[in-house]
């Protein structure tokens, strides 16, 4: 049977899954019951053996040994996360009807949820890892791309840097040469229009196995954008998705999120935030904090605050984009940017109801103007609250251009057509691991 487009061709692949699996469970058992217990769980024991078949039989249902989720997908870490806490509902059955006091060993003392709580995030972190070492590992795989692209070059680029080992073949037509080439996978762009002939031989390919996508839902579902320059309007009419535009009980729940979000961020980070006022005071004249009016939701403007990281008068020559190496940052200016310590004070915003902890960037007027008459449907990122960070922000970095803002977009449209608490969760550890990369800007 032919592999997935994103499956891996090597034979050890789940193999190597399983395997690791069934380690990992060990040894998270071992460490929570000689931590509670002092004394190691009986690995040959049928209460072991129990628990383990049961949570391996979950990850299997939940598609933990697929091999389309050689993607990487946005949501795959997370999803392995859950999938595993999830089994901790049947194995609470097993242990009550097979008896309490024989799981003593596995269940007692908060023995069972620490363990379980470790090997959810180490197998989901070791399913990575794999994944990655197995996509480089496989044979190169080929991709058909039907008819033509308004701008190739940016669409090589963006397969090319996240699609290791791929062939692409742009042709504009589907002959019989292009079935007998036995391709992964097929695209088709908005332009193309197969005649009968065609239509049967793409017909002939998918029944043989070969799946085959439109641009816009290949760049969604493998390189998790929306193409902007690809799309039209019938597009967003047709298009599924978009729950949190006209979903209330969504809406209502991501701002009780970004509440208590918000709280939190700001008894956390209040040490780092002291330390900052201090630190801007000492080194640079002026208020520690800055306010600017960016755009909001709906295109309403609203003041943002910010910790202080530039000299005054900065602008004083109009609006500019900041750069990597400003001279007009002041000494701890660039640390506060890269750590996004400079953004702290945002939760004010957030708590206001002008922001959100996660969504697009607010961006300044001066340049949304501009952008919306370069950029097909840039004000649609304003149709949700900014956020603090967002898909955007993590997927590309930081931009100062006409060129930048666009591939942003394209990631921005990707997060409100697919809104989710486990995409909003993922963008959250995305961005805690680019800020201690000191990725920011």
């Amino acid at each position: 049977m032919r592999q997935s487009l994103f499956g891996i061709h090597h034979p050890t692949h789940k193999f190597c899954l399983l395997a690791a699996d069934l380690w990992l469970i060990a040894v998270c058992f071992s460490i929570a019951t000689k931590i509670r217990l002092g004394l190691y769980p009986d690995f040959v024991s049928v209460e072991f053996f129990g628990l383990t078949s049961v949570i391996v039989s979950c990850l299997f249902i939940g598609s933990g040994y697929t091999s389309i989720q050689i993607a990487s997908r946005p949501k795959l870490p997370l999803n392995t996360f859950f999938v595993v806490l999830a089994s901790t509902i049947p194995c609470t059955f097993l242990i009550y009807f097979s008896g309490p006091e024989r799981f003593t060993e596995l269940f007692g003392r908060g023995i069972f949820p620490f363990a379980i709580l470790l090997f959810g995030a180490s197998s989901a972190l070791t399913r990575v890892i794999l994944n990655k070492m197995f996509l480089v590992s496989g044979k190169s795989r080929e991709l058909l791309v039907l008819g033509e692209i308004k701008e190739r070059k940016r669409f090589h680029a963006a397969l090319n840097s996240r699609l290791i080992g791929y062939n692409i073949k742009l042709v504009p037509t589907f002959t019989q040469n292009c079935l007998s080439d036995n391709f992964d996978a097929i695209v088709i762009t908005p332009d193309y229009h197969p005649s009968t002939k065609e239509q049967k031989l793409l017909v002939q390919s998918r029944l043989n196995g070969v799946p085959i996508f439109s641009l816009s839902d290949f760049f969604e579902n493998f390189l998790f954008l929306i193409p902007v320059n690809e799309i039209n309007s019938d597009w967003f009419i047709r298009a599924e998705g978009f729950t949190m535009l006209h979903s209330s009980v969504a809406s209502r729940v991501k701002r009780c999120v970004d509440i208590v979000g918000a709280l939190l961020l700001m008894i956390l980070s209040l040490p780092f935030a002291l330390i900052a006022m201090l630190l801007i005071k000492l080194v640079s004249r002026g208020p520690v904090l800055f306010s600017q009016v960016r755009v909001g939701m709906h295109g309403q403007p609203f003041t943002i605050y910010k910790f202080r990281t530039m000299r005054l008068g900065a602008e004083k020559n109009g609006a500019q984009w900041a750069s990597s190496d400003d001279s007009r940052i002041i000494p701890f200016g660039k640390f506060f940017r890269t750590s996004r310590i400079d953004e702290l004070p945002q939760c004010w915003n957030i708590l206001r109801g002008e922001m959100s902890i996660i969504g697009p960037r607010p961006e300044r007027p001066e340049f949304t103007s501009l952008l919306a008459e370069d950029i097909p449907y840039y004000d649609l990122r304003h149709v949700v609250k900014p956020g603090l960070t967002g898909w955007a922000q993590v997927s590309y970095p930081y931009g100062a251009s006409t060129e930048d803002a666009l591939r942003k977009l394209q990631y921005d449209l990707y997060y409100i057509k697919n809104y989710s608490l486990i995409l909003d969760l993922n963008i959250l550890l995305r961005t805690v691991l680019v800020t201690l990369r000191r990725g920011g800007r």
